[in-house]
């Protein structure tokens, strides 16, 4: 019994000390001069719009980016991530945080 309450525990200390992509994406978003606002805006849209593994793909994509020197040429480098599905959900993410964003 107590063996698996400590399996248990460290299970639950393990899903805790996890980053999501999503908000791996929204620090990353700020990194590279977004508002958080704006930021949180296009990590949510895009967890809406991606499943786990192209959310997962985008944000290790977006992890790989070091020489970025804006959140304008942040976006140039996501489109280019050759996967069509984040492209599609990433220039739509953009369309939506620009006009009106989460309400």
């Amino acid at each position: 019994m107590r063996l698996t309450m400590f399996f248990a525990a460290m299970l639950l200390v393990s899903a805790c000390a996890t980053v999501s992509p999503r908000a791996e994406l929204e620090d990353r978003f700020v990194e590279f001069g977004l508002s958080e606002e704006r930021a949180a805006c296009l990590a949510d849209e895009l967890d809406e719009r991606l499943d786990r593994d192209d959310l997962a793909d985008v944000s290790d994509y977006i992890a790989g980016l070091n020489d970025v020197d804006s959140a304008g040429a942040a976006l140039d480098a996501l489109l280019r991530i050759e996967n069509p599905r984040a492209v599609s959900a990433i220039g739509g993410a953009s369309l939506a945080c620009a006009f009106g964003g989460r309400d």
